[in-house]
């Protein structure tokens, strides 16, 4: 039943749909799409998961975009992608799967079972990387970025630990942990990563089903000079029209008008393709590196949308979560996020 509850917890779900865009932003600020465009999706075998392909998604074009050189090059940085809780599928993350590749980069996007079994799961994740790189030869490892989202998200301090014991990252390794669950496999004291990585966790307001004192434990455990760990909240703005949910399901879209972060709306271009570009931007190229990371945008109607807030010290705004740090959260992990 724990097990079930969990998975339940951290379910999202999967439909196929067409996916639109939010309104553009000016090309040359963080959260504009590039100009690449994206070859057809390609599927390879992972020696971990049998039952659940590698999805590997490339740039081509001769476009010129923020991540350096054309999107045709030999050599394109690469984001390693782990999904959230049975989001194994590609669907879900359709909208976001473009926006990254239209900046130029390779994104590796594994599978993992959605029965809860964690050693499993990351093992999975870490294997498919691996699958992915070595079928990829336009990877460059060396610029590695890390991104997570929910069940995802709690993997992503394991990966960038086992990415650089395999030397990716060298040149870059940076990472976005959107509404993380809670992590495995990185002890119960501070959380080793190379000085020269950056890590951003974004939660969101409205989130009933991951407590974001879990991004607090992880942005203040990893072992980062200060001001490369940060913590942004994302905060609901009903005033805007259509207005703007911010709850664990924003980074997912489904084209589709639910007046849930499930929608492909405003949010997903300022709290989620925006957040991932500037921290690129910054370690890849050197640019938007002062990115005012609170600021939400203005919306076509003029209506300047609520700003979110870079959390210092482990408070708690959000209501009460399904994965509670008081609850699932010290039941099933070592760590405490309370």
């Amino acid at each position: 039943m724990l097990a079930a509850a969990v998975g339940c917890a951290l379910t999202l779900l999967g439909v196929s749909c067409a996916t639109s865009s939010p309104p553009p932003v000016a090309a040359d600020l963080a959260g504009s799409d590039g100009p690449c465009s994206m070859l057809p999706r390609r599927a390879v075998a992972n020696p971990a998961e049998w039952q659940l392909p590698v999805h590997i998604f490339e740039p081509s074009g001769s476009g010129r975009p923020f991540t350096g050189g054309s999107c045709n090059d030999a050599s394109r940085p690469v984001i390693f992608f782990a999904h959230g809780y049975t989001a194994s599928f590609t669907e879900g993350y359709t909208a976001l799967m473009k926006h990254l590749v239209s900046n130029g980069f390779i994104v590796i996007y594994p599978g993992f079972q959605i029965a809860f079994d964690p050693p499993q799961q990351y093992k999975a994740v870490n294997a498919g990387f691996v699958a992915g790189a070595a079928a990829t030869p336009r990877a460059d490892t060396d610029r590695a970025g890390f991104v997570g989202h929910s069940w995802g998200g709690g993997m992503t301090p394991r990966m960038m630990q086992l990415g650089e014991q395999r030397g990716w990252g060298s040149t870059a390794m940076w990472s976005v942990l959107f509404a993380p669950s809670f992590p495995y496999e990185v002890g119960t004291a501070a959380i080793d990563l190379p000085t020269h990585a950056r890590m951003l966790a974004v939660t969101f307001d409205e989130d009933y089903l991951v407590d974001m004192r879990i991004a607090n434990d992880l942005v203040e455990s990893v072992t980062l000079p200060a001001g490369r760990a940060t913590h942004l909240l994302v905060r609901s703005d009903r005033k805007a029209r259509p207005w703007l949910l911010a709850d664990h399901t924003v980074p997912v879209t489904l084209g589709i008008s639910t007046d849930t972060g499930l929608d492909v709306d405003h949010f997903d271009r300022w709290a989620v393709w925006r957040p991932i570009d500037a921290i690129a931007g910054c370690e890849l190229s050197g640019v938007w590196c002062e990115t005012d990371f609170e600021d939400m945008g203005t919306q076509p109607d003029g209506h300047v949308v609520r700003r979110a807030q870079v959390v210092v010290g482990a408070v708690d705004v959000g209501p009460p979560a399904l994965v509670e740090c008081t609850g699932l959260v010290r039941l099933l992990t070592q760590r405490r996020c309370d």
